[in-house]
């Protein structure tokens, strides 16, 4: 985005279409698939629909009834883009309808422990949780979902950027230089 500054650019989340399952089944049926780490927790339709609107010159309006996001009653917020939309996730590449969309696609790919690293500090020091709980549920959602759901997603990617550095959280920086061209090609063509 930095690179691009001069641009209307905009970063869709897939995380702003993640289900809202607390009103969903009883409570031992809803724990056991309430999740972020698989497919079926984006409403796919919604982010498509999102993504054709910006695309169309238009906004998408957040949060999306049925969301966690709207479940816990957050502010509108708009997005739009003239030149660049970066939409980014989990799943940002699972979804066949929405891959057809994108001019770019890139995989951002750690190491396992990284990963797991990056994840056990986010869930205690943003979340609330303990270190017990983090890695129950790294356990539970995350080790069984990543290689089943989101490392297949490389296949589908036309880049892969390595991120193997520690706490930092920043890319390979020949990775991005090189990222920021092929985007910058893309929109000279346009």
């Amino acid at each position: 985005m930095d690179a691009f500054a001069d641009r209307s650019c905009a970063i869709l989340n897939q995380d702003q279409y993640f289900r809202d399952w607390s009103n969903r089944m009883g409570d031992e049926q809803r724990d056991r698939l309430r999740t972020a780490n698989r497919p079926d927790s984006v409403l796919w339709p919604h982010l498509v629909d999102a993504v054709d609107a910006i695309r169309g010159g238009g906004a998408a309006t957040f949060p999306v009834p049925g969301t966690r996001g709207a479940a816990r009653r957050l502010d509108p917020t708009t997005v739009r883009a003239n030149d660049l939309l970066i939409v980014e996730g989990l799943f940002a590449l699972w979804d066949e309808e929405l891959r057809a969309r994108y001019d770019l696609t890139v995989f951002v790919d750690s190491p396992d422990d990284e990963r797991l690293l990056r994840r056990i500090n986010r869930d205690i020091s943003e979340r609330g949780s303990d270190l017990v709980g983090a890695t129950a549920w790294y356990r539970h959602d995350v080790m069984n979902s990543f290689p089943r759901f989101t490392n297949p997603l490389r296949w589908a990617a036309d880049l892969i950027v390595p991120n193997p550095l520690g706490e930092s959280g920043a890319l390979n920086p020949r990775a991005v230089t090189g990222l920021v061209a092929a985007i910058q090609r893309l929109l000279d063509a346009r």
